[in-house]
């Protein structure tokens, strides 16, 4: 038997402990972003999606985040009518938060722009809370095509109503029912419903009673630091993370058995796939 050739290194072949290691920006997360963030730049218009509500969820915060930084944060694209950060116990996991507005319009907007950026150290995840119904139903979607008589029209099958708030050419209504049974009912039947065409469907969702205005959101801008510079992290994509948490019945639960209740008209369930941890 011949003994075995042994060819030397291809000229161009660097043994592997004198190989040059890969250089990556500094502070940049080798973890591919898909994997992390399903979906992530898959979005579902709210007149197309059953779960969206005025109501988000926003996981994978600093455990010290303050109320202040997520209304200056969340603020941008709408009115937020409460914030409520729930603190798992140290060790546990990282601190999340569902945050109110106003209208469904404007946290669908929050829920693009803020998708997978970073809110200091971690990037956040974001999903749809599930609200608390109410008699008072909001109504998006809407333009000079629409009339009072057309809503009273298209509303009231559902159960009497008390009052509309509309004013012509408005983009968004109000209907208040004289039960919870028909709001729910409307919110249920009349999401993506075709009111001025096919290509005007409305948005809807529950409202708070005796609240609400017209809004008319700030153009996006990233946030800036005392320096003046947008801050790190910030640079955008349009995306969502839609995978990984669900919201059910009243009340949620963290890691660890963490367990609370939202306040004001909502109430989430986070159903996480394993720990929502970020290690630095």
């Amino acid at each position: 038997h011949r003994p075995p050739m042994h060819h030397p290194p291809h000229p161009h072949y660097m043994p592997r402990p004198y190989m040059p290691r890969p250089h990556h920006p500094p502070f940049e997360k080798m973890e591919n972003k898909k994997d992390k963030f399903p979906n992530y730049l898959h979005h579902v218009q709210p007149e197309d999606d059953p779960l969206a509500t005025r109501t988000l969820f926003a996981g994978n915060l600093e455990i010290n985040i303050s109320d202040e930084e997520l209304r200056r944060i969340f603020g941008r694209y709408g009115i937020v009518e409460d914030i409520d950060i729930k603190r798992p116990p140290p060790g546990t996991g990282n601190a999340f938060a569902f945050v109110r507005y106003q209208t469904l319009d404007m946290a669908h907007r929050a829920k693009v722009e803020l998708s997978g950026q970073y809110i200091g150290k971690f990037q956040c995840k974001i999903g749809y809370g599930k609200a608390t119904p109410t008699t008072r139903v909001w109504v998006g979607g809407l333009g000079p095509w629409t009339s009072v008589a057309q809503l009273e029209r298209e509303f009231d099958r559902f159960g009497a109503i008390k009052k509309i708030e509309y004013a012509k050419g408005e983009a968004q209504a109000y209907i208040l029912y004289d039960s919870i049974d028909a709001a729910q009912a409307a919110v249920k039947e009349m999401r993506g419903f075709p009111l001025g065409g096919p290509d005007r469907r409305l948005r809807i969702d529950f409202a708070d009673v005796g609240t609400g205005g017209p809004f008319r959101p700030k153009p996006y801008a990233p946030p800036v630091g005392e320096d003046g510079r947008p801050v790190e992290g910030y640079e955008g994509y349009e995306g969502s993370w839609e995978d990984g948490y669900g919201y059910g019945q009243p009340g949620y639960r963290g890691r660890g058995g963490h367990r609370g209740r939202g306040r004001g008209m909502y109430r989430g369930v986070y159903h996480g796939t394993g720990d929502y941890r970020d290690e630095e």
